[in-house]
């Protein structure tokens, strides 16, 4: 079973749709932009990372756990720091209510 474009028109009208795809485009712009200014980290000391973007280069605390390893707590410190900055962005992309989202 397949679902077609014509079927979410029929359901939600030729302008939900369009705000859909445009949305969806909108943020997939947004991923790549972000994976584009922030290609990667250093480690800056055994217990800190920095981000390698030019116009970035903040540094993040790691939160070492016993028996976790560092390059595991530092890629889901970096993970956050880019997901920081895509919320960023896409709230400058997509104007949304306040009472909706999270």
């Amino acid at each position: 079973m397949s679902i077609e474009i014509s079927d979410f028109t029929t359901l939600l009208g030729d302008t939900a749709v369009a705000e859909m795809a445009w949305t969806a485009e909108t943020v997939t712009g947004a991923v790549r932009r972000v994976e584009e200014e922030h290609p990667g980290y250093s480690y800056s000391y055994s217990t800190e990372i920095r981000c390698d973007a030019w116009e970035c280069s903040r540094y993040i605390e790691l939160n070492l756990v016993r028996g976790v390893s560092t390059s595991i707590t530092a890629d889901e410190a970096y993970a956050a720091h880019r997901l920081e900055r895509l919320d960023a962005l896409l709230a400058e992309l997509i104007h949304m209510p306040e009472d909706l989202g999270n």
